[in-house]
Parts: structure tokens; C-alpha cells; sequence
């Protein structure tokens, strides 16, 4: 494929012109600011509370979460190659 140069000097003088005012618009601005609704912040705590109940875990599940993360960071956790295929295979066959 082949690009050919703009050979318009219009288009350089337009492009050119503009580049100011974007510079100038941006630099007056100062902050951003974002003012959310009540009925988007009510909807934003009933979406946290509805993640919060379904990730919630028992101690025990806690804990065996735990006792695994740490293993893993250790270099300690192993895993059953054979066991990983056969529960693989349960899920895609259906086996049980």
C-alpha cells in the first residue's frame, strides 16, 4: 500500500490554526468534577452489599483460602495432574 503526502496546504494551515485553541481550552478549564445522583449512589451501596453476601465465606473457607495462598507464595502447593483431568472431564462429560 502506498501513502501519498498531503500535498494540500490547506489542510497543514487548518490543522495548524486549531492546535492553539486546544491548547488554550485545555489550560483554562482547571478540575474536573463528577456530582453522582442519590439514585446512583443508592444503587452503587445495594450493588457493594449484593457482592459482599455472595463472597462471603465461612471461617473455614476462610482459612483453607488462606493456608493455600500461602502455599502458593511459598512454592509449596501441589497439584495432581490426574485429579485436575478427571474433574475436568466431569464438568465437560458430565461424568460423576
Amino acid at each position: 500500500m502506498k501513502i501519498n503526502p498531503i500535498n494540500n496546504p490547506n489542510v497543514l494551515r487548518s490543522y495548524q490554526a486549531t492546535k492553539p485553541i486546544q491548547d488554550k481550552a485545555k489550560s483554562a478549564g482547571g478540575r474536573d468534577e463528577v456530582t453522582f445522583s442519590q439514585e446512583a449512589l443508592k444503587f452503587s451501596k445495594a450493588l457493594s452489599e449484593a457482592k459482599d453476601a455472595i463472597e462471603f465465606r465461612t471461617p473455614e473457607e476462610q482459612a483453607h483460602i488462606t493456608d493455600v495462598t500461602n502455599a502458593v507464595r511459598q512454592g509449596e502447593y501441589k497439584v495432581d495432574s490426574g485429579e485436575v483431568a478427571d474433574r475436568i472431564l466431569t464438568c465437560v462429560l458430565g461424568r460423576k
